[in-house]
């Protein structure tokens, strides 16, 4: 039973470690100091201020264990008995091994009769004297085996002792795992855009031609107050979160999500923006300087590999940097060696299904931003001077996300690049043009003289317009892994006490399996008595020889009725009863009565004894 407790403690040591403390496991107990155990659950949303209680069950458990320790030890110390019985019987019947002496067996009735301090500290006292006789090999072993179960039964208190004072328990916040469906996961409809048909171009069930211009979703007014909700973060289904400089689409606040954890299926966008104006061909000044902010206007891009960019339809930049071109803020794709997207969006391309990542240019201009002349430049004037210029490659990701309810932080678990074909369906509505001035707001603070600045601002911008188009793209699935906070009751046990307890009880479990199975090998001869001496005195019976000289050896009285036979002339039936109460005479008549005094001896003399 002993072992079974040391099993119960370590089995509810790892059934109900507190994951969020290291793990668990006995390395991380030893690095903490301390095992973690979650003894109750509060309630879904208990306030910490609440009040409870809980039974810390180790200490329980420990208590239980040290209680049975304290009991068995009486049981054990009479199994050793035994033990001793066959080896005292054994030495009886041979007269050449060594046997007890009147005070060594006086001695082994106090130490194995009642095992307690006193018995075994005078039984130490007799070994360790000098003159002595020999004492037996079996007087040694019942001393050893008493004092070592005396010892350990005392060391289980003792350890017991140390937890109860050293254990204690506190009130946390956790995530515990719940079933429940929850449908905060998000994924692509395919019902708004249609399939992936390579013949059409991507979205086509949203394309739309309108005095030979082509739109996207020109009629669904409801996707577009869904798309700017969601740019404006005011949208109460779903909103953007920026996680290690992606941005992912999470449930918004009326999917009451908060008092909940749960992973959960998303999309992302990650943008990675690089400055085309140390790369393009500027307008190099005759006679003086550009007093303008952005520097000398750029005049192409063709050594950056964007021979059409900056994109415009009419006007010229003049050698004095009067700029008359029309240029306009634009997010064009490029495909190959196309590029397109300024009027009619992915239909101005030979096919608009792109890679993934995909590839975009932006030029951004400032309207109506003059730099006049000045004394120290003249003839130099630059109209709408304050202009951006930038490629950004865009990675459309397929995210696995979690909420942590308690530090109510967004995490990325695990992405991957979505398929081409959804890549491209989620690039086509921001080739359309229809919110390129957002960028354009956004990034302007930065233009001139934060360049590096500028290009995180424009990644996050362009990141926030293209996913609040993908919003309307998509619906709501189920979320896995559910948890919901609760306040938990730690019970927090002190390593080292815990495992010497347990360890203790196995060695105590070891120490009452090996005597108990060298009781069972004790040789059991019987003794036969006549069926005149038993009690009914109708039959022959037998009668333990071990039982009795284990009594002999842990009880007094059977030696009280040697002395005192009584009067009714059964004093031999009763020597061989197993049973000690049997053993002695009890009677009223005045002759059976034992006294202590002075009294004369046989030689005359005065002796003080019964």
């Amino acid at each position: 039973m002993t072992g079974g407790m040391a099993t119960l403690v370590l089995g509810w040591l790892c059934a109900f470690h507190d994951p969020s403390e290291g793990g668990g496991n006995v390395l991380s107990a030893l690095r903490n100091g301390s095992f973690a155990i979650m003894e109750t659950y509060g309630s879904e949303g208990l306030a910490l201020s609440n009040t409870h209680a809980e039974t810390l069950r180790i200490l329980t458990f420990s208590a239980f264990a040290s209680h049975l320790v304290s009991v068995a030890s009486t049981v054990l110390v009479t199994l050793l008995a035994y033990r001793t019985a066959t080896q005292w019987l054994r030495a009886s019947e041979n007269l050449d091994d060594v046997n007890l002496t009147p005070i060594q067996y006086g001695l082994l009735i106090r130490t194995l009769g009642s095992g307690s301090l006193m018995s075994i500290i005078n039984t130490l006292r007799y070994t360790s004297r000098s003159r002595r006789a020999r004492a037996p090999r079996f007087f040694k072993e019942a001393l050893v085996g008493v004092t070592g179960i005396y010892i350990l039964s005392h060391v289980v208190g003792m350890v017991d002792l140390w937890l109860h004072s050293s254990a204690r328990s506190v009130s946390v916040v956790r995530s515990i795992p719940v079933e429940a469906e929850a449908r905060y996961g998000i994924t692509y409809n395919e019902a708004k855009c249609g399939s992936f048909n390579k013949t059409e171009l991507p979205c086509q069930k949203l394309i739309y031609s309108w005095q030979g211009i082509q739109y996207w979703a020109l009629f669904e007014q409801w996707m577009y107050l869904q798309i700017y909700d969601t740019i404006l973060d005011v949208n109460p289904y779903m909103k953007l979160e920026f996680v290690n400089d992606t941005a992912i689409l999470v449930p918004g606040p009326v999917k009451n999500y908060k008092s909940h954890g749960f992973t959960f299926h998303t999309y992302g966008l990650r943008a990675q923006c690089v400055n085309l104006r140390d790369r393009c061909q500027t307008l190099t000044a005759s006679g003086g300087q550009f007093v303008v902010p952005g520097g000398s206007p750029v005049t192409n891009c063709a050594e950056a590999g964007y021979p059409r960019f900056p994109y415009y339809t009419s006007g010229d930049l003049e050698p004095s940097g009067f700029d008359t071109r029309n240029i306009e803020s634009f997010v064009l794709g490029v495909i190959g060696d196309e590029m397109g997207g300024a009027i009619n969006g992915t239909a101005e391309f030979s096919s608009g299904w792109t890679s993934n990542p995909a590839l975009t240019v932006v030029q951004l201009r400032w309207p109506n931003v003059t730099a006049h002349d000045s004394a120290d430049t003249p003839g130099v004037g630059y109209l709408n001077a304050l202009d951006l210029y930038a490629t950004c490659s865009l990675s459309y990701l397929d995210v696995t996300a979690r909420y942590d309810s308690i530090a109510a932080e967004w995490s990325i678990v695990d992405s991957t690049l979505s398929s081409p074909e959804l890549a491209s369906v989620f690039w086509t509505p921001l080739l359309f043009q229809s919110r390129p001035e957002q960028v354009l707001h956004s990034v302007r603070p930065y233009m001139t003289s934060r360049a590096a600045q500028a290009m995180q601002v424009l990644e996050m911008s362009l990141a926030r317009l293209n996913m609040g188009y993908v919003s309307s793209l998509i619906t709501f699935i189920p979320a896995n892994n559910i948890t919901t906070t609760r306040l938990v009751t730690l019970g927090l046990y002190p390593t080292a006490p815990t495992l010497l307890l347990v360890a203790c009880l196995y060695i105590y479990s070891f120490a009452s399996l090996l005597i108990f199975v060298l009781v069972c090998t004790s040789n059991n001869r019987m003794i036969v008595v006549p069926r005149q001496l038993t009690r009914k005195g109708e039959e022959d019976e037998e009668r333990s020889a071990l039982e009795v000289a284990q009594t002999w050896l842990t009880d007094p009285l059977p030696f009280i009725g040697l002395l005192f036979p009584g009067g009714d002339e059964r004093n031999v039936p009763r020597s061989a009863e197993s049973d000690p109460l049997r053993q002695v005479h009890d009677s009223d008549w005045e002759l059976g009565k034992v006294g202590i005094g002075m009294y004369k001896g046989s030689n005359g003399g005065q002796a003080f004894g019964l």
